[in-house]
């Protein structure tokens, strides 16, 4: 077996940049706009500014001098008189005040949390980090200090920090898998040579992100709602007093109105940057399109058309697979690669005759792709740079991280607390039609037929070769068949099993939101009513049908160790008469390397199992909003991932001299969290590979070859 990442890198495919491109010239007009650009979007804060200044000053204007006017109005003393004159005074001020806080709550708003795309090792990856220097160096750009990867169909460069990266070289460039399983490495060199053709001009870049930050902030601040803004939708729908009904609207119509004027600057915002971010994209081109060549440029916008069609397909697909069995392809970057190559021919010629029709509006931010195409064409160059491998090729292993990141992006993006259990697994170059979205049968799969869940965590007897290699078959064959013959009626109990495991994670989140006094929908939890009683018995009623089905299925899981344990024994006495066969110490090394990953991965499971309680927690606190009784659920579950965290992990190792303690975090910070449940999916990744290693090598026995 060979490891990933083992082959040394072919550097030759850097070769074709043996000299820097002529860099596309900008005149003073260009920077001019820049800065006129720039300029008119930091007034459009300041306008904002000055609209809230002008609102406090009435609120205030109105609370000190109007008091005495109104109270006196007309000379009328009566008793109803002075209250609706009071009333009078009151509703502007109480209106003057929300609105108020309404306004100026947006200036202070933070970034919402955004999940973190996988950050690539350069030790792990020399080629594809020297590839994207010499780009850099290639458009006379600097090279990123920080590659990140996600499941998105783009690829984008900017300041790793944000503002604080501003003032340095400080950049990160984030690839989008799909493109890389998609592309070509020309193809991939040109999109990585637009990117990085932004950062030739610095002050431009840095103008270009003070735009988008403002464009986003009115964005976000013009849209976005809040636990405050639904609180006051239900006080008003929920009022029943006509006074409180009339002081409420006028919140509700004044909100209204700050909301339609922070689109309007929004909107003028928006017309003014897109002008100028279309010419920087135009100017981004030309660095492409010198890089790879105008043809390169234009098969590279089409296929991104086509693209964009097959990535809408497979999460067609994807949602359908999902409602039907509540499982997930591991590899979304390979399945759209499939779906890609399987695209009927009028869905391609549909997307391709589009291209040349597509408009740029006074709204858009880049130039439409026809337009783009057509600069390219204009421009008519060759290009220095041609070369037709799978950019894929350009990573040690390509397929972990595309697997990796995969999972990321349904926990992280999508907020799917999926588990390993319910992925299916996606074969690279498998031969059948990806439109079926037929489940792919792995090592461990075949071999354990579906019993894996049960058996884990396995563990394994350290193999010797069988004795009598005949009779080891005859007894390899009997026991498979006679496996196979029951695999139908286990299928249903396995699957019960990995549901109970589901329902007990349920049931525990149902008590940490009751036992903080949050009333829930017993049928979303599966529970015969809302009481912490209730959600207690389903955890023991779980936990006890689980306990029941590893009794039952005590005996097959018994056959299915025997069989492996048989298996391993004649692959090892095959040895010397097989080709690409496993050496003794490798299969040694590995069911070792299973063995001490075993004693580790309750801890793990637990790990998961605790955060993804938090997640559900948090999912209830994002669809109700922030409320005490749902903060004081989320701080008890933190508190159970904490004790997680803080526990010692176990060591192999021989104790060193000196005494060993184990680190205790006295807090819980959620970069912290968000680490430990990486560190946590990943190991479970690795583990789950081990085994699948482990299961191909015991599926081979009995298959010699002269």
């Amino acid at each position: 077996m060979s490891e990933p990442g083992t082959s040394s890198p072919d550097y030759s495919i850097l070769d074709a940049f043996s000299q820097p491109i002529a860099r596309p010239r900008t005149g003073f007009f260009y920077h001019f706009c820049q800065l006129l650009v720039a300029g008119t979007m930091l007034v459009l804060p300041v306008i904002y500014l000055a609209f809230v200044g002008g609102l406090a000053w009435a609120v205030y204007h109105h609370a000190v001098y109007n008091w005495q006017p109104i109270m006196n109005f007309g000379g009328l003393t009566g008793g109803r008189i002075i209250i609706v004159k009071f009333f009078i005074y009151l509703v502007p001020l109480v209106a003057g005040l929300v609105v108020l806080f309404f306004m100026f709550k947006p200036l202070l708003a933070g970034q919402p949390p955004r999940a973190q795309p996988l950050a690539l090792n350069p030790s792990d990856n020399p080629l594809l980090y020297a590839f994207i220097a010499k780009i850099c160096d290639t458009v006379g750009a600097p090279a990123p200090a920080r590659i990140y990867l996600d499941c998105e169909l783009n690829a984008s460069a900017g300041f790793r920090r944000g503002f604080r990266s501003m003032t340095s070289h400080d950049l990160a460039l984030t690839i989008g898998l799909p493109l890389v399983a998609n592309f070509s490495a020309k193809e991939f060199a040109g999109v990585v040579a637009h990117e990085f053709g932004h950062f030739t001009q610095s002050g431009g870049m840095r103008l270009s992100y003070i735009i988008r930050s403002i464009n986003y902030w009115f964005a976000r601040v013009a849209y976005q709602r809040d636990a405050w803004d639904v609180t006051l939708e239900q006080w008003a729908n929920e009022a029943e007093d006509g006074r409180v009904l009339i002081v409420l609207w006028s919140v509700q119509i004044s909100v209204w109105f700050s909301r339609s004027l922070l689109k309007l600057l929004m909107f003028i915002g928006h017309i003014v940057a897109g002008f100028m971010l279309r010419q920087m994209e135009y100017d981004a081109d030309a660095y492409q399109i010198r890089v790879v060549g105008s043809e390169t440029f234009e098969a590279t916008h089409r296929k991104l058309g086509t693209l964009d069609a097959a990535m809408h397909g497979t999460y067609q697909l994807i949602r359908a697979q999902w409602k039907k069995t509540h499982q997930l392809p591991d590899n979304l970057s390979e399945l759209v690669r499939q779906t890609h190559e399987k695209l009927p021919a009028d869905i391609l010629r549909k997307v391709d005759d589009s291209l040349g029709f597509q408009r740029t509006s006074l709204f858009d931010t880049h130039p439409s792709p026809a337009d783009r195409i057509r600069c390219a064409r204009m421009a008519a160059e060759p290009g220095i740079f041609h070369d037709d491998r799978p950019a894929s090729a350009l990573f040690a292993s390509f397929e972990h991280p595309a697997r990796f990141v995969t999972l990321l992006h349904y926990t992280d993006n999508l907020g799917i607390p999926i588990t390993e259990d319910m992925l299916l697994r996606i074969e690279s170059k498998q031969s059948e039609d990806a439109r079926g979205y037929v489940k792919t049968i792995n090592s461990s799969e075949e071999f354990f037929m579906g019993t894996l869940p049960i058996l884990m965590p396995l563990r394994v007897r350290s193999p010797i070769p069988a004795a009598d290699h005949e009779a080891s078959l005859a007894e390899l064959g009997q026991l498979t068949e006679g496996l196979r013959q029951v695999s139908a009626q286990t299928r249903p109990m396995i699957s019960q099993y990995e549901e109970t495991m589901q329902r007990t994670i349920q049931a525990r989140a149902a008590t940490r939101l009751i036992e903080a006094g949050i009333a829930v929908d017993p049928s979303a939890f599966g529970l015969e009513n809302g009481s912490a009683e209730a959600a207690r018995t389903a955890e023991t009623t779980t936990i006890a049908a689980r306990a029941e089905l590893e009794h039952s299925l005590r005996e097959i899981v018994a056959a299915m160790e025997h069989r492996l344990q048989l298996a391993l024994s004649i692959v090892l006495a095959e040895g010397s008469h097989k080709t690409n066969s496993v050496s003794p110490e490798q299969l040694q090394e590995l069911v070792a390397a299973v063995n001490d990953a075993a004693a580790r991965y309750q801890e793990k499971r637990d790990a998961m199992d605790a955060i993804e309680v938090l997640n559900r927690i948090d999912a209830v606190k994002k669809a109700l909003g922030e409320t005490p009784a749902l903060a004081r659920a989320l701080e008890a579950q933190r508190q159970v991932v904490n004790s997680l965290m803080a526990a010692p992990t176990p060591q192999p190792e021989p104790a060193r001299a000196g005494l060993q303690l184990a680190k205790r975090q006295n807090y819980l910070n959620q970069n912290a969290v968000e680490a430990f449940r990486r560190d946590a999916l990943q190991w479970l990744g690795e583990y789950r590979e081990k085994i699948d290693q482990l299961s191909e090598i015991a599926l081979s026995a009995g298959r010699v070859v002269d």
